[in-house]
C-alpha cells in the first residue's frame, strides 16, 4: 500500500472509529511512511530548519533504518533489550550540536498551551520543534522477535513497551538540554489536578533536562512560566509549593539566576481565543 492510500485509509478509520495514534494497541500503523514523510517535511518545508541550531540535512530512508533498527526484532519486555544506547546511531546522525541560544523552551504538564504559545512566539522552540521530537511526536512503537520486519503492529505490552519510548525521549530530552544556552524557559501548570504538582522532579524536565542544563553550564538564567487553566482554582504560583523546589533544584544544578512569571498576558489571550465562553474570559469584557 503506497503512502497516499495508507493515509487515506488511516484518515477514514480515524473519522469513523474516532481513533488517534495512541488508540491502536500496537505500533502506529504506517509508522515508516510517517517517519520518512515527517523527515522530508521538516527539511523541505518547516521554518525551524532555517535556524542553524535546528538545521538538519539527512537521508530520510537512513533515518528510518536507524530508527527501526533500534527496536525491531527485540523483545520489549526483556530487561535491557531497548535502552538509550540502542538509539545512539540514530541520534549521532540527527542530533544537533549547535547551541540554541535564548530560545529553548521546556515544558511539563502544559503540552497543548506550550505549542500554541510557540506558534505565536516563533522565537522559542520546544523539543517537539527539533528534528528528533518532530519525527516521533505522538507515535508509538515496539519490537517483536517473530513479527514481520520485527515490528509489532498488533500489541505493544503496556506494562513494558513504554521503555522503548522512554529510552528515545530520554535521549532526545538530554540532547535538547545539552544544546540550551543563555536564557532557557520552562512552562509549567499552576492548576494541576489532584495528586499532581507544577514541578515534579521525576518528570523529563526534573530528572533529565534540568540536571543536564546545570551540568553543561551553558544556561545562565532560567525563566519559569506558570500557566493556569481557565475557570480553575489556582493551586500553585511563583514562590509556592513545588515551584519553590524547582528554584532550589535549578540552583543546586548550577543555574544561579532563576525567575518566575505567573500567567503572562499572552497565555491568557491564547486560552481565551480557544475558550472564549469561559467565565474568566467573559469577565475581561466587562
Amino acid at each position: 500500500m503506497n503512502a497516499f492510500k495508507f493515509f487515506e485509509l488511516f484518515s477514514t478509520l480515524s473519522l469513523v472509529l474516532g481513533l488517534t495514534p495512541w488508540d491502536f494497541n500496537g505500533t502506529t500503523p504506517g509508522i515508516k511512511d510517517i517517519i520518512i514523510g515527517r523527515c522530508t517535511q521538516f527539511q523541505q518545508l518547516n521554518s525551524q530548519n532555517r535556524n542553524p541550531a535546528l538545521y538538519t540535512d539527512v537521508d530520510c530512508t537512513k533515518v528510518w533504518n536507524l530508527f527501526s533498527n533500534s527496536f525491531s526484532f527485540k523483545d520489549t519486555c526483556r530487561s535491557g533489550e531497548v535502552t538509550e544506547k540502542n538509539y545512539e546511531p540514530l541520534f549521532n546522525l540527527i542530533g544537533s550540536k549547535v547551541p540554541l541560544t535564548n530560545q529553548a523552551l521546556f515544558w511539563s504538564g502544559t503540552r497543548h498551551i506550550v505549542h500554541e504559545y510557540t506558534s505565536v512566539e516563533s522565537n522559542y522552540f520546544t523539543l517537539e520543534d527539533t528534528f528528533p521530537g518532530y519525527i516521533a511526536n505522538d507515535l508509538k512503537w515496539c519490537g517483536c522477535e517473530n513479527c514481520l520486519y520485527g515490528i509489532d503492529y498488533n500489541s505493544c505490552n503496556k506494562s513494558c513497551s513504554l521503555s522503548t519510548l522512554d529510552s528515545y525521549w530520554s535521549y532526545a530530552s538530554r540532547l535538547f538540554a545539552q544544546n540550551a544556552k543563555g536564557t532557557a524557559y520552562v512552562m509549567v501548570n499552576g492548576t494541576t489536578s489532584s495528586g499532581f504538582t507544577a514541578y515534579y522532579n521525576m518528570s523529563y524536565f526534573g530528572k533529565i533536562e534540568l540536571p543536564t542544563m546545570g551540568k553543561m553550564k551553558q544556561v545562565s538564567r532560567l525563566v519559569v512560566v506558570v500557566v493556569n487553566d481557565l475557570d480553575t482554582e489556582l493551586k500553585e504560583k511563583c514562590g509556592e509549593g513545588s515551584l519553590v523546589n524547582l528554584v532550589e533544584d535549578a540552583i543546586k544544578a548550577g543555574i544561579k539566576k532563576v525567575e518566575c512569571i505567573d500567567q503572562p498576558r499572552v497565555t491568557i489571550f491564547l486560552l481565551c481565543a480557544k475558550y472564549p465562553n469561559s467565565k474568566q474570559c467573559l469577565s475581561m469584557l466587562n
